[in-house]
């Protein structure tokens, strides 16, 4: 049995965001968007260099070879694109020969200087890095932005690695869905302390208070699986403010998924049947989007996330 551990499904804001796109009162239904304006955006940063208790987090040599660690896509990018699917259609099989068509991706390096290396390998550049040293510095092509339709829809994927956190912040996840009656998005910017926090924003004014409504009477509907959970009216949007004692930690999601995985094992007929065409198309796309974005010149993609 094959099955990937998606903590991020697991994520008490990925969670309600899906919860809320699945509720045509709230969100309508989907716009198939543009590659320039797609239906389905989502930016992912994380950060090479962590320093935990006052010391750099080691990381091996290998892990800044892309040909032994992947690139940016292969890692993170495999939690982006399933989420999208895991939103848009919940619980069907997506068939990648048919549902999907990868349009373009593109890559480029986050560059790493020979004192910032050793500060997280305790080593110098080894020589199976050397084609990728240039001058003093390394070029670690971990970044890579995708764009594909899924069934008609567009979808881009952004996946970055930059060197080190700003103070006070740290890894961040940028997501939005287009609908018909509104956009649900989740934001971590310095609006929200960094910390990631979700809303609902109308389409139109006129709408606002219909839509408002609707998302009253979801929340209200879920409250048994996610106590606590409100609905803060904040003029042109709509806040949902989630208690801290349903934000559990990273660590925690990976405990959540060998415990769902434990279960399939346990007995095999409770693994839902679109588990495994879904990896594929998952594995599909960050593969062909990795294959295209080597063959395209590094060019950085420009950012859409709020600071």
């Amino acid at each position: 049995m094959a099955l990937d551990s998606m903590t991020e499904r697991f994520e008490v804001t990925t969670e309600l965001q899906r919860e809320l796109v699945d509720d045509p009162a709230t969100f309508g239904t989907l716009r198939p968007g543009l590659e320039s304006e797609p239906a389905v955006y989502m930016e992912s940063v994380h950060y090479l260099k962590k320093v935990v208790a006052g010391a750099p987090n080691p990381r091996p040599v290998w892990f800044f070879d892309p040909e032994q660690q992947g690139e940016g896509l292969n890692d993170v990018g495999t939690h982006l694109v399933d989420l999208a699917q895991w939103t848009l259609f919940p619980e069907q099989a997506i068939d990648y020969r048919n549902d999907i068509r990868v349009l373009r991706a593109q890559r480029w390096p986050t560059l790493i200087p020979r004192a910032e290396f050793r500060s997280v390998t305790r080593e110098d550049f080894p020589a199976f890095l050397s084609p990728h040293v240039k001058g003093d510095a390394l070029e670690y092509f971990c970044n890579t932005l995708v764009s594909y339709t899924l069934r008609g829809n567009h979808v881009t994927l952004d996946a970055i690695w930059d060197w080190e956190p700003p103070p006070g912040t740290g890894d961040t996840h940028y997501a939005y869905y287009r609908g018909s009656r509104s956009k649900v998005e989740i934001r971590q910017g310095a609006a929200e302390q960094h910390r990631p926090e979700l809303y609902v924003v109308p389409n139109a004014a006129a709408e606002k208070a219909a839509v408002l409504a609707a998302v009253q009477k979801k929340i209200a509907s879920i409250q048994s699986q996610y106590p606590g959970v409100a609905v803060a009216d904040r003029g042109a949007e709509i806040r949902i403010t989630i208690p801290d004692a349903l934000r559990v930690g990273h660590e925690e999601h990976f405990a959540q998924v060998t415990q769902r995985f434990l279960r399939y094992v346990r007995d095999r007929r409770t693994l839902p049947a679109w588990e495994r065409p879904n990896m594929l198309a998952k594995y599909y796309v960050t593969t062909e989007g990795t294959r295209l974005a080597r063959q395209a010149a590094p060019q950085p993609a420009p950012r859409r996330a709020p600071q």
